[in-house]
Formats: C-alpha cells, structure tokens, sequence
C-alpha cells in the first residue's frame, strides 16, 4: 500500500504541470576531444570465437586529483595476440584537459597491458586518496596503484590480485565495513585459446554459423577479494559464499543495499543461467537469495542472457531497483524493489520491455540526464554476429543506444527521436561509462564499441533546470565514501543515491553523486549515511555546484 501511495504520488508530480519532461541532447565530441582509441576485438567482418564478441568497458576516474573527470578505455585483442602474448592493444588512459580535449597519457602513465582487455575498475584501494585501476582481461588480471604524480606502479603479484581466468567484470565495496574496499571479479568461461569451440551445426543463431558458447562451455567462478590493509587481499570466495559453485558465466556486477540495512549486498548479472542477489549476512558471508527475491530469472521463468547491471533507486522511493541488460529475442528486465526483501518484474508496464526486444543490450545506467529530479536510463546496445546484416533478418549488428526518459509514476519513455546526433549514431556498443566531463552538472556518457572509436555522448541540457554534484572524503570510512547512502530533500522531492564502483557493463562512473533538482535552487537538506554508521547532515544548501562533504565534519 505504501509503495502504491507513492507510485501515485510520483505521477501526479510528473503531469503536474500538464507537460512531458524536457529532453536532453547529446552530441558525439569523441574525434573533437582526442578520443580516438580503436577497440580491437578479433575479426571486425567476422566473430568466430566469443571471446571476439563480448568486447569491454571503460573507466571513469580523476587520477590526476585535478577536479576534472578522466577516462580509461580497455583494450581488446585478436586471437593471434592472446596465443602470442604480443599485447598490441594495451588500451588507452585520456587526461581531460579541461577544455573540452583529452590527452592520451598511456605510455607517460606506465599502462602496459599485454593480455585482451575487458573490464576496468576505478577505486582507491590503499585509501591514500588517489584512484587506482583494476583492469580485467582474458588472462591474469592486473591492479595498478596509482603513485600520486601521474604514473601508476604494477602492484599486482604483491596484492595477490592477478585472476588468472576470463573476467568480465569488476566492483568494489567494502563488503565488512572495516574502511577499506574490497574487490569482486565476475568470471565468464573457462576458455583455452589453443583448443577453440569452431562453430557448426551445433552452434547456430537463426539458422547462421556462428561462435560456439557459453551454453556448453564450463563456467570459470567468481572471486571475492578481501582487502588485508597491508597491501594484499585474501580471496575469501569460498568462505563468503560467492565463488559461483553453479559455474554460471558472469558478466556484469554491481554492489548496492537493496534491503536498507546498511551493509553492501552483491547482484552479479549471469549469462543464459540465472542471476545472484547476495544478501550480505553481517559476518562475512552471503546468502545468494535471487530465486526467492524474484530477481534470478525473468517474470515467466526463463534465465535471460545478462550482460550488464544497475542499481539504484529508479522510482524515487528510496530502496534500490535493478536493472538487468539482455540478448536481443528477449526484453531487458526492471526488477522494481517492493521494500520488502523481494522485487517485482516492471518491465513490460514501465514500457521499456516491448522496446527492447530487438536490440542485444550491454551498458546501463540510471542517471538524471534532464535533472528534473527523476533518474533517466540509458542503455548501450550492439549485436555479436556481424554477419546478421548479411541474413536479412530485421536485425542490426551495429544498433543505436537509447535514453528513457522518466515519466513519473513508474512509466519510462523512449525519446532518441529528440535526443540529437549522438543518440542516432549505429554501433556494435558494449560498455556505457556516465560522468560529468566538463564539470557543467550535466551527465555526459563515455560508450565503447567494438572495433570503433568510443562515442563521447556530450550532454547539451535543458533551460531552468539545477543540480548538484557530491564529492566524498571519507575518514573512518574508505577515502571515496564508496557504499555511501546520499539522500537530497528540494522542490518537494526525496532522492537518494549509493556512491559505487563499478556496475553497467564492465565499466566504472564518476564516483561523484549527481542529483537533478528541477527548478530547486536550494537543498533543504542533505544527508550523508556513510559506511561506518556515521551521519552527515548539511541544510539550505545551495544548488549548481560542487560540494565536498568530509566524513566527521
């Protein structure tokens, strides 16, 4: 009855005033700004192998501590490469110049890396204040710590860190509330470069050859690293309960409190088996609690193909909703939190089901990009086959991403159509990255894409509308508040926000929280919750700006 009386309450707020939110454009500023970096990943006619098809993400992170947002490309490979250990495609780290252009800063910076990128974290795991890089590969994984002066130091054999398995992706929490972040890789396949899976009769997508997997192919396990604060981690995988003994093949991560109880819960979104929601217990283990919260399969019982994941509070209610990003033939799947331990499947009535079906969907993300005090999404979309074009088969393998705009009342609106040239453009997109590049409150959109340039999706706003960005510096808690619960009260609305790492597909925002604020030119309060159980509250702040909140003070 609760969440119905607020369901209510949100749409009669968003007609309130007889009109449909205003739209955002976007506008590709990638070639512009220096972004030029081309994702290799095998074959660009062709994908014989999955592991040249699932592609990678992006980081977000200011390593510099300048106040600008920079950006982290993964780096891709071809089958040569990974059976040579050549490392032709190490990817690419852009320092943001402030004024509208990025520098790429790989080699000065000391970004090697030889294995077939995927994913890439951005955290601070020694708590010194600057933001280090985890970067997820077909092969051992690597952790780069950043040294403050704009380089970065390979800390990996001593951190205990170098996954030697495809991983997919990466977040970080800290899963024990000890201060310090701790580390989840989600794991694909165990998968043998010498010995490939060749397509055949057996390998199929609509009566078309193509690469062979994962159905049929042994899953590799996750890892839960947990940070020692001396420089190493201990994987407590098994220990913790998280280790996928099932051996699903995971994708996509996200950490977020779904049931409000002040420690950090993990969705780990699976490929063509179910998803995990572990419930975190307290003392260091977990409770995959999915099936029974109605979040492990789709409504009518299937295990959907997922890719990417979000996890945040979509309806302004303030319990975290997930969103889950699935193969084309399927819909990508809301699952709404009830605020009872259990989720319900919105996706059909929120209108984002039926609109999906066509496109194979990757990066997600819930951000208010018109900052009118409701989250939008946005999802990165691109097919695996490129030879589906070929087939006249009413299906694309470069796809365009979309914007759902937030209607209120639980509803969600397609709205590329109005969106600009940068929501227009057809690639084969994988990760999706969301920051405030230019620092102007509005948020911008980092998008990869196999065997491309990235798109640099530059976010032109709207008239009369406010905001603002939240910087955290914990103390007690991890320097960067990760796992901190934000909550804003202005213009008659309540919306809250979990600072994380990582979560899309294999990718990692601006730690900064942004909220819109619609026509709200003063907060009437603030509150920080942050992981230690420590409150900050600050009231009548002024909006349109950067605010630093310091843990204690």
């Amino acid at each position: 009855m609760r969440h119905a009386a607020f369901v209510l309450l949100l749409a009669l707020a968003a007609s309130s005033n007889g009109q449909s939110p205003e739209v955002p454009t976007f506008v590709d500023r990638a070639e512009q700004a220096g972004i030029r970096a081309i994702v290799v990943s095998g074959d660009a006619r062709e994908k014989r192998f999955l592991l040249e098809s699932i592609g990678g993400g992006l980081a977000v992170l200011d390593y510099d501590n300048d106040g600008w947002m920079d950006l982290y490309v993964a780096g891709g490979g071809t089958i040569e490469s990974a059976r040579s250990g050549a490392g032709k495609h190490p990817g690419a780290l852009y320092r943001n110049n402030r004024d509208g252009t990025f520098t790429d800063v790989t080699a000065a910076a000391g970004i090697s890396n030889k294995y077939w990128g995927k994913g890439a974290l951005s955290a601070d795991f020694n708590n010194d204040g600057w933001m280090d890089l985890y970067l997820c590969n077909y092969g051992p994984n690597i952790l780069y710590l950043n040294n403050g002066n704009g380089t970065f130091r390979d800390a990996t054999a001593r951190a205990g860190v170098g996954d030697p398995r495809w991983s997919s992706a990466a977040a970080a929490a800290d899963f024990d509330r000890d201060g310090k972040l701790d580390l989840f890789v989600a794991n694909y396949l165990d998968y043998d470069v010498n010995h490939l899976p060749v397509s055949g009769k057996f390998c199929s997508y609509r009566g078309i050859p193509v690469a062979c997997g994962p159905r049929g192919l042994k899953g590799a396990g996750d890892t839960l690293y947990r940070n020692n604060g001396d420089g190493t981690f201990t994987d407590v995988s098994l220990r913790a309960g998280v280790s996928d003994p099932e051996g699903y093949y995971g994708l996509g991560a996200a950490w977020g409190d779904y049931d409000n109880d002040g420690w950090p819960d993990l969705f780990v979104a699976n490929d063509t088996t179910p998803n995990y929601l572990y419930h975190n217990n307290h003392d260091g283990t977990f409770t995959d609690v999915a099936v029974r919260a109605g979040v492990a399969f789709s409504e009518d019982g299937r295990a959907q193909a997922g890719m990417g994941v979000e996890l945040e509070d979509l309806d302004n209610d303030g319990w975290l909703d997930i969103m889950v990003t699935n193969f084309s033939d399927d819909y990508n799947t809301l699952h709404r939190n009830t605020g009872k331990g259990s989720f319900r499947d919105d996706s059909y009535s929120a209108g984002i089901a039926a609109d999906s079906f066509r496109d194979l969907s990757w990066g997600v993300g819930f951000y208010d990009f018109n900052n009118d005090g409701f989250k939008d999404v946005f999802i990165a979309n691109g097919h695996i086959y490129p030879q589906v074009d070929r087939y006249g088969l009413n299906i694309s393998y470069r796809q365009q991403n979309k914007l759902y705009l937030n209607l209120g009342g639980g509803k969600l609106r397609n709205v590329n159509a109005a969106a600009g040239s940068g929501l227009a453009i057809a690639k084969s997109h994988r990760g999706a990255a969301f920051a405030d590049f230019n620092n102007d409150g509005w948020i911008d959109v980092a998008v990869v894409a196999l065997d491309e340039r990235p798109t640099l999706l530059m976010n032109q706003g709207v008239r009369g509308k406010h905001w603002i960005l939240v910087r955290l510096v914990g103390t007690a808690s991890n320097r960067f508040g990760i796992g901190a619960r934000i909550t804003v009260k202005a213009g008659g609305l309540t919306q809250t926000r979990e600072v994380k790492a990582g979560g899309s597909f294999a990718s990692s925002n601006d730690p900064r929280a942004h909220f819109g604020l619609g026509g709200a030119t003063l907060i009437d309060e603030l509150v920080v919750a942050w992981p230690s159980g420590k409150v900050t509250r600050q009231a009548s702040v002024p909006a349109d700006r950067l605010l630093t909140i310091e843990e204690g003070k």
